[in-house]
């Protein structure tokens, strides 16, 4: 586990430079979508986004990463002995994290609930047109966007899960210590200079 969680730590401190702030609400606000480019946090940390879904996938115990689990094999993996009730409760604890991960990724790298052009009074598009909305439908087109992004992240993790076989235990620690760690360090690193030579020695 220590292996990626690291590099999903480090993948936040990417974000968390860009945006400057350590406040869900205040990186999603950051990444109003006003002219043609998006200030979604994949725009600024497409690494980052690769580094914390991956690690986010394997937080989730999912398969390629399912190595404690073993579900392919042992039908239900370790929780054999459970039924009923208490075998649910597991294996709904592992699929809220799965949505948790959606949502993480929805939040830092896909603009939250921002839609493109969409403010708080409408729509403002970049060539000069003003779709003026009220507020409820402001808010609803908001939850909307949201709640799709995170289905689609959801059957992101569901279709990798369907598609990929599980690593072998080298395999997975070769791919955080060797891969994961190294890149998202230098991720951490490029972000910071790039933030100091745009922001200036005021910064």
């Amino acid at each position: 586990m220590i292996s990626y969680e690291i590099a999903m730590g480090l993948a936040l401190i990417g974000i968390i430079v860009v945006y400057g702030s350590l406040d869900f609400q205040t990186i999603a606000r950051a990444q109003e979508w006003r002219g043609w480019i998006p200030t979604w946090g994949i725009v600024y940390q497409p690494v980052g986004f690769l580094i914390f879904m991956t690690a986010g996938i394997a937080e989730s115990k999912r398969i390629p990463f399912d190595l404690p689990e073993s579900e392919s094999e042992l039908v239900a993996g370790y929780f054999t002995e459970y039924s009923g009730p208490k075998h649910l409760m597991f294996m709904m604890a592992d699929f809220v994290e799965v949505v948790l991960v959606a949502a993480l990724v929805t939040t830092l790298f896909f603009g939250g609930w921002q839609v493109p052009w969409l403010l708080r009074d409408g729509f403002h598009f970049p060539w000069g047109a003003v779709v003026t909305l009220p507020s409820v439908v402001v808010a609803l087109l908001q939850v909307t966007s949201f709640a799709l992004k995170l289905v689609f992240f959801t059957w992101l993790q569901i279709v990798i899960r369907w598609t990929l076989p599980r690593f072998r235990y080298d395999q997975l620690m070769r791919l955080g210590w060797q891969g994961l760690l190294p890149v998202s360090l230098a991720n951490v690193v490029v972000s910071a200079l790039v933030v100091l030579l745009v922001a200036g020695p005021s910064a």
